[in-house]
């Protein structure tokens, strides 16, 4: 168990990187100068095509449109590159078993289980989709400050109760990553041995992290309210007209359109 926790507490903890990577927003690089309802729709768009497709060629060449631009917004790869990269590492984990579930022409085969090449473009594709669209919310995450990114989704006249939500969302989950990290570094802390470690004390952890889980939401809630809160997050404008850049990333993005049709003639 103080495997699992040690574990649990590094995976928490690079979530918690994973959202707190607007500290590049500040700098001066191509993506952070572009328009920021031109950057959220065209981020969103570049989503929905990789999602909607099956062509890994496609995937593929939208994954390395993601870290040319990465390299174009002064974003270092060592920065950019863990912080986002074990999520389709667990995409990946999961869907290994359909290379052997998948039926089709087989490929290779082992005591009398079979891989199949439908099974391997299957799998293929699905971690090429998963890793495209987390590096594209990634450009959005680094390259926009939060308050930016609620103040331009109310721009875009997004009803107000999702950018409500979304912006409870992510004040809370800073806090419970935080909470859940410091409850497991102080049982990791207190392990003198793995003798005596089992589901049972797993299980606690988890009801434990509820309890606190519920009483720091309401700590949290409480303290809102004496700051002022009313029920609605402000928002402040920043001055950011149509420029160079604006024009060049629709370009591109014009560009992918363009290509994800002809993938699909």
């Amino acid at each position: 168990m103080a495997d699992f926790t040690r574990t649990l507490r590094e995976i928490s903890g690079l979530l918690r990187d994973f959202l707190a990577a607007e500290e590049y927003a500040s700098r001066k690089g191509f993506l952070q100068a572009v328009n920021q309802k031109a950057k959220l729709t065209g981020i969103l768009l570049l989503i929905a095509l990789a999602i909607s497709t099956q062509n890994p060629f496609y995937l593929f060449f939208l994954l390395l449109f993601s870290l040319s631009v990465v390299i174009l917004s002064k974003i270092p790869l060592r920065a950019y590159l863990p912080r986002f990269g074990f999520i389709p590492l667990f995409a990946f984990i999961i869907v290994i078993p359909w290379l052997f579930l998948t039926e089709g022409e087989p490929v290779f085969s082992l005591l009398g289980v079979e891989i199949t090449k439908e099974g391997i473009m299957y799998v293929l594709t699905f971690g090429l989709r998963v890793t495209a669209c987390v590096a594209a919310i990634s450009l959005l995450l680094f390259t926009t400050r939060v308050s930016d990114l609620l103040y331009t989704l109310r721009s875009l006249k997004i009803p107000e109760m999702f950018v409500e939500i979304l912006g409870i969302t992510y004040r809370y989950l800073f806090s419970l990553l935080s909470e859940l990290q410091k409850m497991l570094l102080g049982k990791e802390s207190r392990v003198v041995s793995a003798k005596g470690n089992s589901w049972r004390t797993g299980a606690k952890i988890a009801a434990n992290f509820m309890l606190r889980t519920l009483s720091k939401g309401e700590k949290v809630h409480k303290a809102m309210l004496a700051r002022g809160y009313s029920g609605k997050f402000k928002t402040y404008p920043r001055n950011q007209g149509w420029n160079a850049n604006s024009s060049a990333f629709v370009a591109i993005v014009a560009a992918m359109v363009v290509l994800w049709l002809l993938t699909r003639l």
